[in-house]
């Protein structure tokens, strides 16, 4: 890619398909993802061929939509988030810190990168059902998710891509049965897929005896769901959801948990100005016993800033979100796209677009984060949880943990790093491979 925007430059498109056009400007993103006519997803989306698409590979802007009113609203924002759930937030940091010091304690090498990424899984598991699937309880990968989702990445990206597959052979009679894993299995992704039956089943179940719980969880707010006209999402429209809050929805936060972790680590001045934050918000009185989500925002600057600059330099979604130019054309710039055109960008490349972020783009500096004239233009350069009419709709989520879980791990630990490990792409996703240290709690 670098070979490419070296030849071709930064301000014009690139042709990376035959009917896909690369922006490589941050600019170009307002103009892609806030235009509601540009919402239609190009054909890459070819990932529902199987089972009905869920919010994420829905394709037709329409129906997206239609299925984003339904499943959208209240139980995804901050303010939700905090007032129901982030009591049950700290009860698992707290679990996921005493875990982490029987470890040190026992001289154990820990792979950090896993143990953050076990946690995201079982907080957006929690979210989704009310309790977590035991994978800070138990210190592992339960049922082993996380590792047969990485491991389909390549084939997932590959499928996605052959268009010929997914518009000809995928919807073949039998196809999904041959190449999907059963449902019957006891771990990996026939274990996602049968448990997601199991739970909304059960929901359909409880609610027939009028058994709901006290807090809505994800699950009921997704049996809740209705569309315009009243009529429920089918069977398998729910299932597709709860498939994506288990699989899509996990890895990604703990790979930017993860992210951070290591560019602290392996920044040791920067992780000493995070820690003097934090001692000094705890001194002066701002602090919980667990940290809230709030406490970090407002007190903690320098936290949040090297968040954001993990983010930047290594988004958890390196894929090509790209989408169709509309019947009358788009023009961006200077430049006119015809009708049923793709136009897509990078995340990568727009963050870390040297007029934007100046010639140290690509150095891990928080610090640029903390001049106030600089911020607004930075942001309107991250595309790390897409914007516009797609936005992600678990992005607090992910903020909640991460503003949560980043500083609580620098207030209660020494590191010595063993291993700063790899960041792994595979896709358009990534994860941390190897991240490995040794703790010693701190009093």
């Amino acid at each position: 890619m670098e070979y490419l925007l070296k030849k071709y430059g930064r301000k014009n498109p690139i042709r990376i398909q035959p009917n896909l056009l690369l922006f490589a400007h941050p600019s170009a993103l307002k103009e892609i993802y806030w235009d509601p006519k540009c919402n239609t997803k190009s054909s890459i989306y070819g990932s529902g061929v199987f089972v009905p698409p869920h919010i994420f590979s829905t394709k037709d802007g329409e129906k997206h939509r239609e299925l984003r009113k339904a499943l959208g609203g209240a139980p995804w924002t901050i303010g939700s988030l905090k007032n129901n759930w982030e009591a049950r937030f700290d009860d698992h940091i707290l679990l996921l810190c005493n875990k982490l010091t029987e470890n040190a304690k026992a001289g154990e090498l820990i792979l950090l990168g896993e143990r953050v990424a076990q946690f995201a899984t079982d907080v957006l598991t929690m979210l989704a059902f009310t309790e977590p699937f035991g994978f800070v309880k138990n210190a592992r990968d339960e049922h082993r998710i996380l590792e047969t989702w990485r491991q389909s990445l390549g084939a997932f990206s590959f499928f996605s891509r052959l268009t010929l597959f997914h518009r000809y052979i995928g919807g073949m009679p039998g196809m999904g049965k041959l190449l999907f894993p059963p449902k019957t299995d006891i771990d990996g992704a026939g274990w996602v897929l049968g448990e997601a039956e199991r739970q909304v089943n059960n929901g359909l179940r409880l609610m027939e005896k009028h058994q709901q719980p006290e807090k809505p969880d994800f699950l009921q707010h997704c049996l809740d769901a209705r569309f315009d006209d009243k009529t429920p999402l089918s069977q398998a429209q729910r299932e597709a959801q709860m498939v994506l809050l288990m699989q899509a929805g996990t890895d990604t936060t703990g790979t930017a948990l993860g992210s951070t972790m290591r560019f602290l680590l392996t920044h040791p001045e920067k992780l000493e100005r995070a820690r003097r934050e934090i001692e000094s918000a705890e001194q002066a009185g701002l602090l919980s016993d667990v940290i809230k989500y709030e406490e970090t925002r407002q007190h903690l600057p320098y936290i949040v800033a090297s968040i954001k600059e993990t983010l930047r330099l290594e988004p958890p979604a390196t894929n090509l979100f790209g989408r169709v130019a509309p019947k009358e054309g788009k023009t961006i710039g200077e430049h006119y796209i015809p009708p049923g055109a793709e136009i897509t960008t990078l995340a990568w490349i727009v963050q870390r677009d040297p007029e934007t972020f100046g010639p140290d783009r690509l150095l891990f500096r928080p610090e640029r984060w903390l001049d106030k004239t600089k911020a607004a233009e930075f942001e309107s350069a991250i595309f790390n949880f897409g914007i516009g009419p797609r936005t992600c709709l678990g992005r607090e989520v992910a903020y909640m943990e991460l503003y949560k879980l980043v500083p609580e791990l620098i207030r209660r630990f020494d590191y010595d790093l063993q291993d700063a490990g790899e960041f792994v792409i595979r896709g358009g996703i990534s994860y941390n491979k190897d991240l490995t240290a040794r703790l010693t709690p701190r009093t």
